[in-house]
């Protein structure tokens, strides 16, 4: 564990000395990652496992601004990620959900 840390230390070391112009900052956010780490252990990696309570994403008509404030505030035992993630990682989400709507 220590070995790994201090590679992720020293890489990070070397990544702070360049030029300010190379260094991204404003990273983009991968959905799909973020929804399989916070989302899918109830909502299933296609958006149809309901645990916990957790809703069919596929079934939802829930327009992206009611998606994006449930995202935030939670709802039920879905906890809140206002605070927790970013609001660029909350839209992209929400999207990421509308994305399971059958077509």
């Amino acid at each position: 564990m220590r070995i790994v840390l201090s590679i992720f230390v020293l890489a990070g070391i070397g990544v702070g000395c360049g030029d300010a112009a190379q260094t991204p900052t404003n990273a983009t956010v991968n959905a799909a990652d973020l929804y399989m780490t916070r989302c899918a252990g109830c909502h299933g990696s296609d958006g149809n496992l309901q645990l916990s309570g957790a809703k069919a994403l596929s079934a939802s008509q829930m327009k992206k601004e009611e998606i994006t404030a449930q995202i935030k505030m939670g709802k039920g035992s879905m906890p809140p990620f206002e605070g927790r993630l970013s609001d660029k990682e909350i839209q992209a989400l929400a999207d990421y959900v509308i994305s399971f709507r059958a077509k």
